[in-house]
């Protein structure tokens, strides 16, 4: 059972500037001191999304953006299609996390991570 639930990002929208737009690190799993490294990330997507959103992470104690990296298997949407809700889970001892999402049509409402 997940002991944190934080909100990384919430509405990026198409018709503003933030449709292309990181989020600001947020402490994962591995700044804790857990073990298992498991995080889920739930993106959380209005029905005619269509964009790119991916999970970056760092190892670093004090990362400065040259310091994260895309994590495998957590990006959805090509920037041509629709993109349902998702829920993916990913494993790694990562200190820092952060969103990166570009929107072309429609929204992100909110995108959630546990660990």
């Amino acid at each position: 059972m997940p002991t944190i639930s934080t909100i990384l990002q919430s509405q990026v929208d198409a018709a503003d500037s933030s449709a292309a737009t990181t989020s600001e690190a947020v402490k994962a799993d591995g700044y804790y001191g857990n073990a298992d490294g498991l995080h889920t990330v739930a993106y959380m997507c209005s029905s005619d999304f269509v964009g790119t959103i991916k999970i970056q992470g760092s190892l670093a104690t004090n990362p400065t953006s040259a310091d994260f990296f895309d994590v495998d298997g957590t990006s959805v949407g090509d920037g041509s299609s629709v993109v349902s809700t998702q829920y993916i889970n990913f494993t790694g001892n990562f200190v820092w996390v952060k969103s990166v999402v570009t929107v072309t049509t429609g929204s992100v409402t909110k995108i959630l991570l546990n660990f």
